[in-house]
């Protein structure tokens, strides 16, 4: 297998003036739109194409271009000419840059621009972009790309040309629908990583440019090596973060060792923003590489498929023997298969901040398909394939713990649960987690319920839930218990009385229910119309339009009461409720 490396193309560095001079007319965008110009037809055929690939590979830009018009909505024209050299596979961008007159500018910027929680939090005292003082001291400037100060209101939208797509050689698959084919490259994943890196995601790192000052890009304050340290360089150690450094998405590649460019991520899973790309394999967005997009300055709009969803869904809670493990279950509504991380975490809790007393010390986690048939199980995570381990890695959830149990999966349309039990039948509090990582295809999670053993304080069932992307999102949360004792087959012990508290990311009291009967007559209406009334009125409920952001749904038995009992979280719509 050869692997072609993705260049930002030298050529870029010395085209600041010469490109921000060319100036074109034409009409602001009502939406984002991506607009192709082609060189003529004799330097692809020059390249090594044939008729039919050029036809082929204009289709195959376009789809590439909805992959961000579907889901981001800034209402700009991204104007980018496409060419072509003879080689074998890869690519590069020429991208032209507009000068920021002042940290505070760009930061002003950013903040003005912000719709989504990434934004806020890049935004905010603890982001990686927060007002006050430069956090580069020493002599520099700062420098957008062209399209993108477009984005962020630093410049009129505009028809002139936003940059240069070359690619090498004809060496490609072009169908959407058959992306990895051996000994050729995705053209698609080649043409969504040189198109973002024109539409921002670039990076300079005191490069001059031509101009005896050391320039930085918005994207190299998002380059870090650990809490509070920034890595403005281009060696390695660098991860993406928004949030000063304390959650490192993905690594950054080493440009100082392989010539790749700095802002792509370093070799791993099979991505469109890697710095190398291989014959033979899809190379697609991956949830990272949307939250990319977003923090250098694209607004999700309202009809894409990343819009909103419900993400990092958990819950915590007392693992005993069967049948009282920690149940947790999963459907995934849309047509498309859903990409998910499933963890089971249980002796790190005893390090969390409070720590939690009598943490289960050795977790074990199952998932089972609808069926109920076993899919996957896992006791270490360390024992996964190199590759799932890449993956919790990559998405910033590999668990801190070796007793602890993790599992990639895609999931089918329809229900899955996962089991959380303590090895050898131990005991503690335990926690089952899902993890949404694809935001490419139509399905989402839309419901997790979590079964476990209520006990009073501090062991509540507690079930943890994070809304994404822009807008609200509506949601019903319910606490089961007495009606357990009538499920097929029954559940012995079951939780005769719940109370339900909803909270925010702060911890502060959003709502509270004792019978669902006491809600409000449209939210009793909300419920029936969604078919989650409870069967029984001493059972809990909450109808709830929230923010982005994190969330927490706490069960507890009335007068200190304990029994096994149900929390569950209904996504039901975008913006939608009573």
């Amino acid at each position: 297998m050869s692997k072609h490396i993705r260049t930002f193309g030298t050529c870029a560095r010395l085209s600041l003036l010469a490109i921000l001079a060319l100036m074109a007319s034409g009409t602001s965008a009502l939406a984002l739109a991506i607009n192709f110009t082609y060189a003529p037809d004799a330097t692809f055929t020059a390249a090594g194409l044939s008729p039919q690939d050029i036809i082929d590979m204009k289709a195959a830009n376009t789809y590439a271009s909805t992959q961000f018009t579907s889901r981001y909505s800034d209402p700009i024209n991204v104007n980018i000419m496409v060419t072509a050299m003879p080689g074998n596979g890869g690519g590069s961008s020429n991208t032209p840059f507009d000068p920021v007159d002042s940290y505070a500018a760009l930061q002003a910027a950013v903040a003005t621009d912000a719709s989504t929680a990434d934004d806020m939090t890049t935004v905010s005292a603890g982001g990686s972009i927060p007002a006050g003082t430069d956090p580069i001291a020493t002599t520099h400037v700062y420098n957008v790309a062209r399209a993108q100060a477009k984005a962020l209101g630093l410049r009129p939208d505009d028809m002139a040309n936003d940059g240069i797509f070359t690619f090498n050689g004809s060496a490609f698959t072009y169908d959407p629908n058959n992306r990895a084919v051996p000994g050729k490259s995705d053209f698609i994943g080649l043409a969504m990583h040189e198109i973002s890196e024109i539409m921002g995601r670039t990076s300079l790192m005191g490069d001059d440019l031509g101009t005896g000052t050391p320039i930085f890009a918005q994207f190299d304050l998002f380059h870090y090596t650990g809490t509070g340290i920034r890595g403005l360089n281009k060696g390695p150690g660098r991860s993406f973060s928004f949030d000063n450094g304390t959650t490192l998405l993905k690594a950054f590649n080493d440009e100082t060792a392989n010539m790749g460019d700095n802002q792509d991520w370093a070799d791993g899973t099979n991505d469109a923003f890697n710095a190398f790309g291989t014959d033979g394999v899809l190379n697609d967005f991956s949830a990272v590489d949307m939250q990319v997009m977003d923090i250098v300055g694209y607004n999700f709009g309202t009809g894409g498929p990343a819009t909103i969803k419900l993400a990092n869904i958990s819950t915590r809670g007392t693992v005993q023997p069967d049948p009282n493990a920690l149940i947790g279950g999963f459907i995934v509504t849309g047509t498309q298969p859903k990409k998910v991380i499933l963890r089971a975490i249980g002796p790190s809790l005893g390090n969390a901040n409070p720590p939690v007393v009598g943490a289960l010390a050795d977790p074990i986690l199952e998932l089972h398909d609808g069926t109920g048939a076993l899919v996957a199980t896992n006791d270490n995570w360390r024992d996964l394939s190199a590759a799932d381990q890449q993956t919790l890695t990559d998405n910033g959830v590999a668990p801190t713990d070796d007793l602890e149990s993790a599992l990639v999966a895609t999931l089918q349309p329809g229900s899955a649960t996962a089991i959380v039990r303590g090895v050898n039948n131990t005991s503690g509090i335990g926690l089952v987690e899902a993890y949404d990582i694809d935001n490419t295809v139509d399905s989402k999670l839309a419901n997790i319920s979590t079964r476990g053993l209520v006990q009073p304080d501090p062991n509540a069932l507690i079930g943890g839930f994070i809304v994404t992307g822009a807008g609200t999102e509506s949601v019903i949360v319910r606490a089961i218990g007495p009606s357990l004792a009538n499920a097929n087959p029954p559940v012995a012990g079951a939780l005769a009385d719940p109370t339900l508290e909803l909270h925010d990311g702060n911890g502060a009291l959003l709502a509270m229910n004792d019978n669902w009967r006491d809600l409000s007559a449209a939210d009793q209406l909300t419920l029936t119309n969604n078919g989650v009334a409870p069967t029984d009125d001493a059972e809990s409920a909450l109808v709830a339009t929230l923010p982005p952001g994190n969330n927490t749904a706490i069960v507890r038995g009335v007068n200190g009461t304990s029994g096994v009992a149900l929390v569950e979280v209904y996504g039901i719509g975008v913006g939608a409720g009573p």
